[in-house]
This record gives C-alpha cells, sequence and structure tokens, in this order.
C-alpha cells in the first residue's frame, strides 16, 4: 500500500514538472520588428490566396504601414500602462472608434489590391480568424454552452 501511494505521488509530481515546463515553452513568443512581420503576413497571404508579385507587393506595403501604427500604438499604451495612467470612458471610445475607423480603411485597401474571388476569400479567412480569437478570450457573443442558466451563474459567487 505504502509503494502505491509512493508511486502515485512521484507520477504526479513528474507530471507537473512536466506541464510546468511546457508552459513555460508557450509564453515565450518571437518578437518580431514591423518588417518581418509584413513580410510574413504577405507571403502567408500570397500562399493563400495566390497573389501575384504585384499585389504581394502592394500587400506587404500596407502590412508594414499598419505593422508601424501598430507598434506606435502599443508603445503609447504601454508606457501609460507603466506610468500607470488609466483610460477614461472617452478615450477608451475614441481608441476604439479610432481602431474601427483604421480597420474600414484597411479593407478598403485590400479591395482596391484584391480580385474579387481573393477578396471574398480574405474576408471569410479574417472572419474565421476572429471567431478564433474571440473564442480565445471567451467572448463567445452570447454563447453559454456549457455555463448553465443565468441564474446559476448568479448564483455562483
Amino acid at each position: 500500500m505504502k509503494k502505491l501511494v509512493g508511486l502515485t505521488l512521484v507520477i504526479m509530481l513528474f507530471s507537473l514538472t512536466i506541464s510546468a515546463q511546457r508552459q513555460g515553452q508557450r509564453q515565450q513568443k518571437a518578437q518580431y520588428t514591423p518588417e518581418q512581420r509584413a513580410t510574413i503576413q504577405s507571403k502567408k497571404l500570397a500562399l493563400r490566396l495566390d497573389l501575384n508579385e504585384k499585389q504581394q507587393k502592394e500587400v506587404e506595403k500596407l502590412m508594414l504601414k499598419n505593422a508601424k501604427e501598430r507598434e506606435q500604438t502599443r508603445a503609447a499604451f504601454q508606457k501609460n500602462k507603466q506610468d500607470g495612467i488609466g483610460l477614461t470612458n472617452d478615450e477608451r471610445f475614441e481608441r476604439e472608434n479610432m481602431r474601427l475607423t483604421k480597420q474600414q480603411a484597411h479593407k478598403a485597401e485590400m479591395k482596391k489590391i484584391l480580385s474579387e474571388n481573393q477578396f471574398e476569400k480574405w474576408e471569410t479567412m479574417n472572419q474565421k480568424v476572429m471567431r478564433n480569437a474571440n473564442k480565445k478570450k471567451g467572448n463567445t457573443k452570447g454563447n453559454r454552452s456549457n455555463k448553465g442558466s443565468r441564474k446559476q451563474l448568479n448564483n455562483r459567487g
């Protein structure tokens, strides 16, 4: 009996060690420059949408512009976060409004670059990516599958 308990403890410790190592490996992401990010994104799109060379160059230029803008805004947000400066509701509204405006402009630019079939395929790809991103964040927009009723949720805590 003691051997069985001892063996069980050893196996549990071993499995915890392995899972902790895996978590550490997942957290290490490559930090690409905006130029590298734009190149990778444009090549992925070229493969998925069968872009010609002219389209690929235009997409890369657009991706580079967007990556540089994102880098600047990310740096500003990080600085505010480190300084302990929170956003007011108006600033949050402005940030969300700016993000959506940029998204619309990006979509319009992609529509100019891509053919109709390529654009439709690109839009469906984006919708799938957004759905997956929302699932990872837990934003399922009203889908409370496997979470119980609203009454159960209110009684949990």
